[in-house]
């Protein structure tokens, strides 16, 4: 059973699919069976969401998800406060620090819980700013060598 925030996250995520999908936030608080004050929460996070990234393409027009204020994204807003206080400005900032590997984690930041931490791992995986995950060949080799595409290429 997920905890509040853990369910909280959850909608948050589906309303968000959704409602890319063209519903109605009627149609996605029936969907996803929340209460007004759930819906107007998910609400407000999308609105802020969608903001960002206007204002951001306003402002600078080649600008992509790496800019993002974290101030202006969907997560909680103590946890927007903790990541900005840890010197966090922007989403690529957290990934770059997430791709550095003498960096320990975002759970090792004051504040910042396994709960958090995969809130921004999953904020991130949706901006496609993870580090590592556009090269899944370089990620299967690194796990099994044996496998490298350099060992087929005389089946051929």
């Amino acid at each position: 059973m997920p905890s509040k925030a853990e369910q909280a996250s959850f909608n948050i995520e589906h309303a968000r699919d959704l409602r890319t999908a063209g519903l109605s936030y009627r149609e996605i608080r029936r969907e996803l069976a929340i209460s007004p004050a759930q819906l107007s929460h998910i609400r407000r996070a999308l609105k802020r969401e969608k903001g960002a990234r206007t204002r951001l393409i306003n402002k600078t027009p080649d600008a992509t998800s790496r800019d993002i204020p974290v101030r202006q994204t969907i997560l909680s807003a103590g946890l927007r406060d903790r990541l900005v206080a840890s010197g966090f400005r922007t989403l690529g900032d957290i990934a770059d620090k997430l791709a550095d590997p003498e960096f320990a984690g975002l759970g090792t930041i004051s504040g910042i819980g396994p709960h958090r931490s995969r809130m921004v791992r999953a904020l991130l995986d949706y901006h496609e700013l993870l580090p590592g995950s556009d090269d899944l060949q370089a990620s299967v080799e690194k796990l099994f060598p044996e496998l490298g595409a350099d060992r087929f290429d005389g089946l051929n």
